[in-house]
């Protein structure tokens, strides 16, 4: 049950999937691009494991978000697809780290043709999925998820990097008490991060931009 072919996508508002069953969406339809999302989403290790993909498809099929055809395939359709096909196809994996002082996570953003998904971490080594607001664009949602976690704690910080960049350029942030912005960056050749602040949204998006490599 690890081959399908995936019908007509609808993107997910949210759905949260086990990591049995991101490593099954993952092996659907495969390819470098499958494994770059299964790295991002930390369960790469099980992608050649039958028993746990056999596990995410059994679960997928229990809770209807798949269904398994008489030939033996596993299908996929609406939602469910939709997330297969991100993983397979993604072109950009925009990773926000959101720091606290108790430690931090990533939420991971995932790019294909038509489809933009965010995934976020919950307990269980769960990962919710859901669809960026289709009235602004990719760099706007990410600016406002790190806008929402700093506001929201306000003595962390922040960064984002595309995975698929090999410099591993990196964007810090940080809000200052003014509202404003303080940011830095790295890269695994120049890893001491020198701080600019000051900086308004306007700023701090042209900033999250350059670290996406977006056409501007």
């Amino acid at each position: 049950m690890t081959e399908t072919a995936t019908e007509a996508t609808a993107v997910p508002d949210a759905i949260g999937f086990g990591f049995a069953e991101i490593t099954t969406l993952a092996t659907l339809r495969g390819g470098d691009g499958a494994v770059l999302s299964a790295e991002a989403l930390r369960v790469s290790n099980y992608l050649d494991d039958t028993d746990m993909v056999s596990a995410g498809a059994s679960s997928l099929v229990a809770r209807g978000l798949a269904r398994a055809e008489s030939d033996g395939l596993l299908s996929v359709a609406g939602p469910t697809a939709a997330v297969a096909t991100v993983l397979s196809d993604a072109h950009r994996r925009m990773e926000i780290t959101l720091l606290t002082a108790e430690g931090g996570d990533s939420v991971i953003g995932m790019e294909s043709e038509g489809i933009q998904l965010l995934f976020q971490p919950r307990a269980y080594f769960t990962w919710w999925a859901m669809a960026q607001r289709p009235d602004v664009s990719a760099a706007e949602a990410n600016l406002m998820v790190i806008k929402q976690h700093l506001t929201t704690n306000p003595l962390g910080g922040a960064t984002i990097r595309r995975r698929e960049d090999p410099t591993g350029q990196t964007l810090y942030v940080k809000r200052a008490d003014d509202g404003s912005w303080t940011i830095g960056t790295s890269t695994i050749q120049q890893q001491d991060v020198t701080e600019t602040a000051g900086l308004d949204d306007a700023a701090l998006l042209d900033q999250i931009r350059a670290i996406r490599q977006d056409q501007l």
